[in-house]
């Protein structure tokens, strides 16, 4: 007989009869269940488990569930991790801006008591000092100690006071006598101002000295100016720049550092290249209202640094990279030991991706030491028509074939790496204050494509493309220069030669001695509205899509701009004299260095191209997530009038008539090129400005560049500056011109 269950064995053997077969086999199935050893475990696992979750239940809902938790597990926050921004380098590798990583401490809510809390705030502060660190102190702004004293004038700390952010408190009625232990009225005194801060606000242990107290209360200010945020749980850093030494000792003594986070944060710095480049690596800056309201959708923090000019805002949402979060673990008044959660949680930050140049920062600085050193020539030379004002100036060179940028220079330009120092380096200050300042110079003006300038005799390839195109004139034929030429009623003048003029002239030498007569007539038979439109196609007063903010328009001289500028009626009419003045790049004509750099490009290739400073942006695995440039149009211009054009241009340096032909006498590569005296309308007081444009190989084009220097008085005198650049790009030896 089975022991465990007293059942008749033959209940397992005797065969049922039909009526009771489906009854016994199902008994029989139930005692064999009875019988086997796997039910017992079963049983077993079953009732652990209902142990396990009535346990569970238990402390879920118990009232104290919440003390029971905080004692066994510590408080486990999530914090945001700001990603790297991505680095700028020039077309070499060369680093213009990039990431230096620091230690930062914070202030996370750990929920002690104000006692606890003061305590370790004096703790981490004597630590601090002890280390030569600095710590918050936005209240020695107001008050300092040894002795107490107001740390600014009177005025400012009432004004203070009164913030309805912060203390709030108003000021004494007549009659009224504040104190230091009520939360109405402005403080009036320095020792009653600390002692309500001290004893009221923060309730400081009242044993502690003076010095003491202060730095309790610096940090207990910081804490009390984002109350809200240090509640909510938000990290409040206080200690920038902390060593490893001071890192050490609070995370393996965070017993006595209660509620204090170490953070590896990353800071912006720009190298010495980038003051080369200012106005195309821009720099970063606290985040606008505008930009905040723009961006918030996508991430973007009202205390965040972003981009302000330049790269680091045109490619703002690519270097900015996707911030991370981390859970961290803080100590509480409630525990010693906790058992906290992974730091392997949360999501790692990408970093920004990296921006590559086009720039070539070798031919960029060549750029701003030639013009800095052509500027100072222009001065020491005696000329009758130099007011000796030259002071600044503009420059582009772009590679023909794809419009991408290799040097770009605003002169006087500034120090990217200025504007991140300036809040702990009193000299970065000083520097980015003169430049924010500085209305006659404007060195954060890009002058290459936020300005426009008349562009004088540079403009006259054009006129010849609209004369040649049209029919008015052709290459060969001869346009006689007297010294005086009259169109509408106006008389013209030659520049070089007023009394006997030029003589004949074709294109070619025409262009070589950049004769205005010349131009006044090609100019009026190829007629204004034909000027116009080829001035068009080939971009100038367009908008050329570079990659960099704040590129203007320019103005092309016709029939409209002239009506949309003037207010009488009289003034708008359209004269012959206006097609005169325009064709020799004056009246209304007003274009960006830039547009004359990409047009002088299309006269070498037939093509317009897209300017861009961008050669791509990678991913931190090195993933092209952007391709710089754009799209390259031809113009529908005649080969023909481009090669007559062009043959004109190199006359300009190789002719012995050339305006540009004592500068590139021994240059041993042909150089095609016009010079342009642009006048301001203000000769009386200032000189007039010095245009250059150019492009080499003649025969085989592949960099275009195109310079101003303000009132640099005449075109020739800068040309030096593109021979540089054109020695530097090529290889070539020699010494410097200009």
């Amino acid at each position: 007989m089975n022991r465990k269950l007293d059942l008749d064995p033959a209940l397992f053997r005797a065969a049922p009869t039909a009526s009771e077969r489906p009854a016994v086999r199902r008994l029989r199935r139930f005692l064999r269940a009875l019988r086997s050893r796997y039910l017992f475990v079963s049983l077993v696992y079953v009732a652990c488990g209902l142990l396990v979750l009535s346990t569970t239940a238990g402390i879920q809902l118990a009232p104290s569930a919440g003390v029971e938790v905080g004692i066994l597990r510590g408080v486990a926050r999530e914090q945001v991790i700001p990603a790297p921004r991505g680095e700028i380098v020039d077309r070499y590798g060369v680093p213009l801006a990039y990431n230096e990583a620091y230690t930062t401490l914070s202030l996370c809510h750990a929920g002690l008591a104000n006692e606890d809390l003061n305590r370790v705030l004096l703790r981490i502060a004597l630590l601090l000092e002890s280390r030569g660190e600095s710590y918050d102190n936005d209240l020695g702004r107001y008050l300092a100690v040894s002795p107490v004293r107001f740390a600014t004038g009177e005025d400012d700390v009432f004004l203070w006071q009164q913030d309805a952010n912060l203390l709030n408190l108003d000021p004494a009625p007549p009659g009224a006598v504040p104190d230091a232990s009520e939360r109405r009225y402005v403080k009036t005194d320095a020792g009653m101002l600390f002692a309500y801060l001290r004893d009221t606000l923060f309730q400081v242990d009242p044993a502690l000295d003076e010095e003491d107290a202060f730095r309790v209360m610096r940090l207990r200010w910081r804490i009390f100016r984002e109350s809200w945020s240090y509640r909510s749980g938000r990290p409040l850093e206080f200690a920038p720049d902390v060593g490893v030494r001071t890192v050490v000792d609070v995370e393996e003594r965070n017993d006595l550092y209660k509620g204090i986070l170490v953070t590896t944060r990353y800071r912006r710095r720009y190298t010495g290249e980038a003051a080369w480049a200012g106005h195309v690596v821009g720099y970063i800056g606290a985040i606008s209202a505008s930009q905040y309201d723009e961006w918030k959708g996508v991430g973007y923090l009202p205390t965040d640094l972003v981009g302000q000019v330049g790269v680091e805002a045109f490619a703002e949402r690519y270097l900015k990279g996707q911030d991370g979060l981390r859970p961290y673990n803080i100590m509480t008044g409630q525990e010693d030991q906790g058992v906290f959660l992974s730091l392997d949680a949360g999501r790692a930050p990408v970093p920004g991706g990296r921006a590559i140049l086009t720039l070539d920062m070798r031919l960029q600085k060549v750029a701003m030491d030639s013009m800095a050193r052509t500027i100072e020539a222009i001065l020491l030379k005696q000329d009758p028509k130099s007011k000796g004002d030259a002071d600044s100036g503009a420059l582009v060179m772009m590679d023909v074939r794809d419009g991408a940028i290799l040097a770009l220079l605003s002169y006087p330009g500034f120090s990217p790496d200025d504007f991140v120092r300036a809040a702990s380096d009193p000299d970065a200050y000083t520097r980015m204050m003169k430049a924010l300042g500085d209305t006659k110079d404007k060195p954060l003006l890009n002058r290459a494509i936020m300005e426009n300038y008349t562009p004088g005799s540079t403009f006259k390839p054009l006129t010849a493309v609209a004369a040649l195109e049209t029919g008015a004139v052709t290459a060969r034929q001869v346009i006689r220069d007297t010294g005086t030429i009259d169109i509408g009623g106006w008389i013209f003048r030659c520049l070089e030669y007023p009394t006997r003029g030029h003589g004949n002239l074709s294109l070619t030498r025409a262009m070589a001695t950049s004769c205005n007569v010349y131009f006044h007539q090609a100019g009026f038979l190829a007629k204004i509205d034909n000027i116009d439109r080829w001035g068009r196609e080939f971009g100038l007063g367009e908008l050329s899509g570079i990659d960099l903010p704040g590129e203007v328009r320019g103005v092309r001289a016709s029939r409209e701009t002239k009506k949309r500028l003037r207010a009488s009626p009289y003034d708008q009419v359209w004269f012959p004299a206006d097609t005169a003045q325009t064709a020799i790049g004056q009246f209304d004509n007003s274009f960006t260095i830039l547009q004359l750099a990409r047009y002088t490009a299309g006269l070498a290739t037939g093509r317009l191209v897209t300017p861009h400073v961008l050669s791509g942006i990678e991913a931190a695995d090195g993933t092209r997530i952007r391709t710089g440039g754009g799209p390259s149009i031809p113009i529908p211009v005649q080969e023909s009038t481009l090669a007559a054009i062009r043959t004109a241009m190199v006359a300009v340096a190789a002719d012995r008539e050339g305006t540009a032909h004592e500068t590139f006498l021994d240059f041993p590569i042909p150089v095609a090129c016009k010079t342009g005296t642009a006048e301001t309308g203000f000769e009386d007081i200032s000189s007039s400005n010095a245009l250059f444009i150019c492009y080499a190989p003649a025969d085989n084009p592949q960099v275009a560049i195109a310079q101003i220097v303000e009132k640099g008085v005449w075109g020739s005198n800068t040309a030096g500056i593109a021979r540089d650049l054109l020695e530097a790009y090529f290889g070539l030896e020699g010494e410097p011109a200009g």
